[in-house]
């Protein structure tokens, strides 16, 4: 696997429930009905209003032109709703690894498994189609909402990264990094 192809691939991963597909400037207007509430963490914080959700679109779709990151649409099958996004980012196919991340679910879907059933899809595309061995999760020291989901999934806490990102609230005191390797991963 190469960025290259990685990047131009039509990326669909289901179950019975939900769907994840690429992002596209077409999904706004889905995405904008479940958007602008102070519940959704860090997009939550940036993305206020139209404008603000343009410039996040924009962003996702030219960090995909620029193979940074894959910006992924979470889709309720039951009814073709959007329930959040989630993207692959910091890819290193020499490495064999990359991280999941940048992930917000609309508030209504809060505490229902989703995030969960997302990471499950997620992480067996990672182990079992791309042969990866290992995969990340950084999340912001402040977001124990986060931490502890990613935790549930078997994820480990690695360590601790000082001052590294600056968050919609300021300058943040630092970001867990964690992981799940191949074999920890249930196949």
């Amino acid at each position: 696997m190469n960025l290259e192809f990685f990047f131009s691939t039509e990326l669909i991963l289901e179950n019975e429930s939900i769907l994840l597909r690429p992002l596209s400037i077409n999904d706004i207007d889905k995405i904008e009905s479940i958007s602008y509430n102070k519940e959704l963490g860090e997009f939550g914080a940036r993305v206020k209003n139209r404008n603000d959700l343009m410039d996040y679109f924009k962003f996702c779709l030219n960090s995909k032109k620029e193979k940074e990151l894959y910006p992924l649409i979470i889709i309720r099958k039951e009814d073709n709703s959007p329930i959040g996004l989630t993207m692959f980012g910091n890819l290193s196919f020499q490495n064999k690894r990359l991280e999941i991340g940048w992930t917000w679910i609309g508030e209504k879907f809060q505490g229902t498994g989703i995030n969960a059933i997302c990471k499950e899809l997620l992480l067996d595309y990672c182990f079992n189609t791309l042969n990866l061995r290992r995969v990340e999760f950084k999340i912001d020291i402040k977001n124990l909402k986060s931490q502890k989901a990613i935790e549930k999934i078997g994820a480990i806490k690695e360590g601790f990264l000082r001052n590294y990102n600056i968050q919609s609230y300021g300058e943040s005191e630092g970001t867990y990094v964690y992981s799940i390797l191949k074999e920890e991963w249930k196949n």
